[in-house]
């Protein structure tokens, strides 16, 4: 039976999927204006207020990549605040757009604009908020440095992700179905560190050695699989190899939790023997 577990997003995953799609429909009025604008000849007012609404999408589209880096920085205890602030862009794309089409499009004075585009923005500011602009480190000591750890982190982010995208083009289900399982268990050890950074130096090789060793199987075997149908020797070596990452992380983990170094290395070296001696990679 396979074991892998259905993806339910969290609620947290659900507010942020959703947070900002009332932005693309508030310049709503604004397509309609240049839509009437259109069909009545006026081409400089449909020009305002089609580009207003071109301008309002493209503020909505980098608010919403704020809010996604938002959603990854509130819900973790270690993180880097976002590089670029997008919230800040789309509030201030927004603010100007809006006092624009308040002086050209609606006939209003400068003044006037200038204050609808500054209530744009302190509207925006006070409903969604602005980039968090500081690195998050939820403990006051740590025996490594945050910067460390999040590069740790981030690494073995990237090397899932990497076994992710090669899981995908595996047409057996059931190897997609246990590759989801095994990227979900690194993601679940990532947690642990993130919970416990002073894990970092016992997961360090572990993470190295069981991820890279996955990513190379699982990208070999697609490789592979694209080229043709692979022999029967590769199919259950491939098995082998699966089963035997499974059982090993799973039990990984749990020599993590209970601290129990010794454990730790020597069934990670037992697992990379194996890894080498089978033929998959």
């Amino acid at each position: 039976m396979s074991k892998a577990q259905r993806y339910t997003p969290s609620v947290h995953d659900v507010r942020y999927g959703i947070k900002g799609i009332l932005l693309y429909l508030l310049p709503i009025p604004s397509l309609i204006a240049a839509l009437i604008s259109l069909g009545a000849g006026q081409v400089t007012q449909t020009l305002i207020s089609g580009g207003a609404f071109a301008v309002y999408m493209i503020a909505a589209s980098i608010a919403r990549q704020g809010f996604k880096l938002e959603g990854e920085y509130t819900k973790r205890k270690l993180a880097r605040a976002p590089k670029t602030p997008y919230k800040t862009i789309a509030a201030l794309m927004i603010a100007l757009n809006t006092g624009v089409l308040a002086w050209l499009g609606t006939g209003y004075g400068l003044a006037a604009s200038i204050l609808l585009g500054l209530a744009a923005l302190l509207g925006f500011t006070l409903y969604y908020g602005l980039d968090p602009r500081r690195d998050k480190n939820a403990f006051s000591s740590l025996s490594v440095s945050l910067d460390e750890v999040l590069n740790a982190l981030e690494a073995a982010e990237i090397k899932i992700k990497a076994i992710d995208k090669a899981r995908t083009s595996i047409p057996n289900p059931d190897y997609r179905n246990r590759l989801q399982n095994i990227t979900k268990q690194a993601r679940d050890i990532l947690t642990t560190i993130e919970d416990d950074p002073t894990r970092l130096s016992q997961a360090r090789k572990f993470l190295k050695v069981y991820l890279d060793g996955t990513q190379r199987v699982t990208e070999t075997y697609a490789k592979t699989y694209k080229s043709g149908t692979p022999p029967q020797a590769l199919e259950t070596d491939f098995a082998k190899v699966l089963d035997s990452i499974e059982e090993t992380f799973a039990e990984q983990k749990t020599k993590l939790l209970e601290n129990n170094t010794f454990d730790l290395d020597v069934q990670i070296e037992v697992l990379n023997q194996q890894l080498k001696r089978e033929t998959v990679i």
